[in-house]
């Protein structure tokens, strides 16, 4: 009788351990999981064009700063023009004395980098500028194709990217910036951005 039992038992265990087995290969490993920290600062940062490309334009920019839009019209354009030719880098700067959604925002489009959708996100909130609370960035989420919002709104609600944001901040402030868009190209801060494609064509002779 005990026999039996301990064949049962083991036999139970088995069990157990293949149910798990194939919940865990049906799981999507694809989608992040924010139920700990995943606030990598060291995890790639969103960038157009070619990673190779030896001209390189960066942009510091706020997501509820009016002329930031005005300039993601201007940086959408150039990387269609000269996509294989430059690369193009996206790094935070919100000014929260007079922005006070824009630090969410910039949350936001990291919850979406972390799904491939930076981009996506980013012109959704440029598009709505006028309404960036929470409620409104889980909601432009929701209408890109291809992003779990479930997950979406689980980085969101935890600000599980905000050390990813204040890198970006910390690097603006070091290099003492007070404004936004501010560009640079190849490493030297663009003093007029109505001069950029110029400066692009001349970096690329």
């Amino acid at each position: 009788m005990k026999k039996n039992t301990k064949i049962i038992i083991s036999f139970l265990g088995v069990v157990v351990v293949v149910i798990l087995v194939v919940w865990g290969l049906n799981s999507d490993a694809s989608t992040p999981n924010y139920s700990n920290s995943n606030n990598n600062v060291d995890s790639p940062r969103p960038f157009k064009g070619n990673p190779e490309a030896r001209v390189v334009l960066t942009e510091f920019s706020d997501f509820q700063c009016p002329a930031c839009k005005s300039a993601a019209t201007l940086v959408n354009s150039l990387a269609e023009r000269y996509n294989e030719q430059i690369k193009i880098e996206y790094k935070h700067f919100p000014l929260t004395r007079i922005h006070t959604n824009a630090f969410n925002a910039a949350l936001a489009a990291e919850c979406a980098n972390d799904q491939g959708k930076f981009w996506e996100m980013h012109d959704k909130i440029y598009e709505n500028q006028e309404n960036l609370k929470k409620k409104d960035l889980k909601l432009y989420a929701s209408k890109i194709e291809g992003i779990d919002t479930t997950s979406f709104d689980a980085c969101l609600d935890s600000r599980a990217k905000t050390d990813v944001v204040n890198k970006d901040i910390d690097e603006a402030n070091s290099l003492k910036l007070n404004a936004t868009p501010t560009f640079f190209l190849n490493g030297k801060e663009v003093e007029n951005p109505n001069n950029l494609e110029n400066l692009i064509l001349e970096a690329l002779q």
